[in-house]
């Protein structure tokens, strides 16, 4: 606990200066705190003209002054009580009484500068030769008007020192304990976190570090305080990483960035990085930084490019093949079938669909999500893709005797849209409304032009929260498209969250849908990158039993597009 600098770390100079205010104004002598070296800690209350304009004028006078003073703090900290004694430059009398914390001497408090009888003009002159003092009359005229105390009354001031200094001493001691108490929390409390944390100095050098930092790093503590953080950064482009979120840091205060660190065994590790300065505002030079170890997302990143690229080639290629023997088999192509055999097939083409369904939607999510979803745009009549989109789940519902009813409006309904994609999200909206129907249920299906001022469109105004969604565009004529079914319904909190990705809802009922959650997702993002919106409204019938059920589904894409789709990387 020693050290140069430790009081003024336990109390405010501020503090300590107000004491010494007190004290000379009561006691009306000089006043101050050094160090243990008899440097000054506080300012120096009440000095003669003799100390300050001539004592410590010089070099000689200086290093006599700070001698005398670590003398006394010597003597008092070794008698642990106050210590009146002749300076040894000028003869001044000076008292001490030492400030200790716990067993440490960590400063002194000094007071004097006074004499019980006059210095005769010749031991003054001496005094002033032998710290080169040139002005000898102007030294010999200071020490003129240095106060006379009896012996009595300094005793007196002294035992009031005592107590002035008893009292830093417990003010001090109670800061250490708290202080100690803090950083033993705080320790533990950084100890706990998972993230490694470090401080480094001005000088790029570690100067603390937790437990988490240890483990990743795979050091021993004593290998890496002290040590360069830019040892352990493993090749140019994390050093030149490092160095460009150090400048940000120092020059807006944090900066966060993703690096390469090597451990003891040489292991390459991914971070992330967060530095923070910790310096002052004009000078972020030294930092706390929070590392993550990200070798895991990283692993994980990597095998989902892995499962792309499973399902792009090694899914997508046999699901085709399979689907190409079935349409052979199917078309007789190899002798007729019985009725057993095109029932299998049947099965077999639909689960194939299905499939191939559930790998284009995974596939389009991960496109979309990085910016790689292409929509091949052509003019389109919606009338035309919901009965595609029925036919092809005509069999489906027809095993559940569920009706899909859809009355085509007689004028066409163009629009400009992706074949491919608007099939599919009839699919998953029709697959699902199927598999929540009751047996011998009905699907509603309608498609017509809507606008803002028709009214049409204000439920996918709002979350069920009431934070907004979408806002249509003033003006704007949308192509609507409804898809009702008799289910159970959606419960009011899960409205939003189906649309997330693997948001899968439960119910207890046999005909509760099933899958991973990506149908759902793919349709909001598709139906998005054709700059519409999409939203549930349930439930929509209210029986009299007080039993309410159903679920409508709908989406709106733009009947014109009014913006530019290049910003989206789509081709048309």
């Amino acid at each position: 606990m020693a050290g140069n600098f430790i009081l003024l770390e336990l109390i405010e100079k501020e503090r300590l200066d107000e004491l010494l205010l007190g004290f000379t104004a009561i006691t009306g002598i000089s006043s101050f705190i050094v160090d243990p070296a008899g440097r000054p800690l506080s300012d120096q209350h009440n000095w003669s003209g003799l100390c300050s304009d001539y004592c410590r004028s010089t070099e000689e006078g200086k290093r006599r002054c700070y001698q005398s003073d670590r003398y006394g703090g010597e003597m008092s900290a070794k008698l642990k009580k106050r210590f009146i004694y002749p300076c040894l430059n000028a003869g001044l009398i000076d008292c001490t009484s030492p400030i200790i914390v716990g067993k440490f001497h960590i400063a002194t408090f000094m007071c004097g500068q006074v004499l019980h009888r006059p210095i005769d003009d010749a031991t003054a002159e001496k005094h002033a030769r032998e710290i080169g003092i040139t002005d000898i009359p102007g030294y010999v005229k200071a020490v003129k008007k240095i106060p006379i105390v009896s012996n009595d009354r300094l005793n007196t001031i002294v035992d009031f020192m005592e107590v002035v200094t008893r009292t830093i001493s417990e003010l001090a001691w109670s800061k250490y304990i708290s202080s100690k108490q803090s950083r033993r929390y705080l320790d533990r409390l950084i100890n706990r976190v998972s993230d490694g944390i470090i401080s480094i100095d001005a000088h790029g050098r570690i100067s603390m570090m937790n437990d988490a930092f240890k483990e990743i790093i795979g050091f021993r503590k004593n290998e890496i305080i002290g040590q360069h953080f830019s040892k352990y950064i493993t090749n140019d482009e994390s050093v030149g990483e490092y160095e460009k979120i150090l400048d940000l840091a120092n020059r807006k205060g944090h900066a966060r960035a993703s690096i390469n660190i090597v451990n003891a065994a040489d292991e390459t590790i991914p971070v992330q990085v967060q530095f923070t300065g910790t310096g002052s505002e004009k000078n972020q030079s030294s930092y706390v930084a929070v590392l993550r170890d990200v070798s895991e997302e990283v692993k994980i990143a990597q095998l989902k490019e892995d499962l792309i690229g499973m399902m792009t080639h090694d899914l997508g290629n046999p699901i085709f093949s399979i689907q190409k023997a079935m349409q052979l088999l199917a078309n007789g192509v190899l002798g007729p079938l019985n009725t057993e055999q095109e029932e299998l097939i049947r099965l077999t083409t639909n689960t194939t669909q299905q499939l191939s369904g559930m790998v284009m939607d995974y596939l389009d999510i991960y496109r979309y999500e990085n910016g790689k979803l292409r929509l091949r745009k052509q003019i389109l009549d919606m009338r035309s893709i919901v009965r595609e989109s029925i036919n092809q789940v005509e069999l489906i519902a027809a095993e559940k005797k569920v009706l899909i009813r859809y009355d085509p409006p007689p004028d066409a309904l163009n629009f400009m849209g992706d074949h491919m994609r608007l099939i599919r999200i009839f699919l998953n909206l029709l697959g699902n409304a199927i598999k929540c129907s009751p047996d011998g249920g009905t699907i509603e299906v309608m498609t017509r032009y809507v606008t803002n001022s028709d009214g049409m469109l204000c439920d996918a105004y709002y979350n069920s929260d009431n934070t907004q969604i979408h806002r249509p565009e003033p003006g704007q004529r949308y192509l609507l498209t409804e898809i009702s079914d008799q289910g159970p319904g959606i419960k009011e909190g899960f409205k939003n969250t189906i649309f997330h990705k693997f948001s899968t809802l439960k119910y207890n009922s046999a005909n509760s849908p099933s899958g991973v959650g990506l149908g759902l997702a793919f349709c909001k993002l598709a139906v998005e990158a054709h700059q519409g919106f999409i939203w549930v409204k349930s439930p929509i019938f209210f029986e009299k039993t007080a039993k309410e059920h159903g679920s409508r589904f709908y989406f709106a894409l733009p009947a014109k597009a009014k913006v530019s789709f290049d910003s989206l990387g789509m081709e048309f």
